[in-house]
């Protein structure tokens, strides 16, 4: 049995990292304060699952001046891919600030915030999990460098046999919700099945079925509720870190 997990949500809790870094880049590059809850509302519901690209749909969102249900419509189509936001600002006559830019900016002021992450996962919950499986993965949009401080933070290297993150994405495209991060986890090693992946969002969870219809093997998603996702319907979803045990011990003696 292989359990792989996300980071952020399951893992890590970032209400007060990542959800506080969002709004601060927006509000950094307007020179202007907004609504905090909102850019957290854009990436749930044009699906982002980066939040650089959350950050570059919030820039778009406030320059555009569209009523908020107008601009998701406007947004939603074609993959949740930040280059879309460029396109559709160009045929607007809006300036949006260099990626990179972004990227640095956001960067900077997450980094103020991550000392304030905690784990949702114990370690006590990692160590039975991990003996209930022949193997652990994390499949994250982090970057490694990001990843690689958190986890030696909470030392949670030793549970891990391998790691899927941002840098090891041949191209943005193949970011969740595309099932390339799962296929790339899996092409290399011959996992005991079942095999499932315990995520938070809609990308994750498309993630799963994409690698399903496309592989044609059974993945089995488990969703970890929170208040940003009560929207999304899953099969299997849990509310605490017993829950999970609880499922994942099913799962192994089915």
């Amino acid at each position: 049995m292989l359990v792989a997990f996300d980071v952020d949500g399951v893992l890590v809790e970032v209400s007060e990292s990542y959800h506080r870094a969002l709004p601060e880049t927006i509000s950094f590059f307007l020179k202007a304060e907004i609504d905090p809850h909102l850019p957290l509302e854009l990436k749930v519901r044009l699906n982002l699952n980066n939040d650089w690209d959350a950050t570059l749909a919030g820039l778009f969102y406030y320059h555009s001046g569209l009523e908020l249900k107008d601009f998701i419509s406007l947004a939603l189509p074609d993959p949740p891919d930040f280059r879309k936001f460029y396109r559709l600002a160009k045929e607007m006559d809006i300036d949006l600030p260099d990626y990179n830019l972004v990227i640095k900016e956001f960067e900077r002021i997450y980094r103020k915030h991550r000392v304030k992450e905690k784990l949702r996962l114990p370690p006590g919950v990692l160590e039975t999990i991990r003996g209930l499986s022949e193997g652990m993965a994390v499949i994250t949009g982090r970057t490694r460098n990001d990843l690689d401080h958190t986890f030696k933070k909470f030392a949670l290297y030793k549970y891990f046999d391998y790691i899927v993150t941002e840098n090891d994405l041949p191209g943005v495209e193949f970011r969740k919700p595309s099932a390339y991060p799962l296929k790339y986890l899996l092409k290399n090693i011959r996992p005991s099945f079942p095999v499932c992946y315990v995520g938070d969002t809609l990308a994750d969870k498309q993630m799963v079925e994409n690698y399903c219809q496309e592989e044609r093997q059974p993945i089995i998603f488990i969703l970890f509720r929170h208040q940003y996702n009560v929207q999304i319907e899953s099969e299997l979803s849990v509310e605490s870190a017993d829950e999970l045990m609880e499922v994942i011990l099913h799962l192994k003696s089915a």
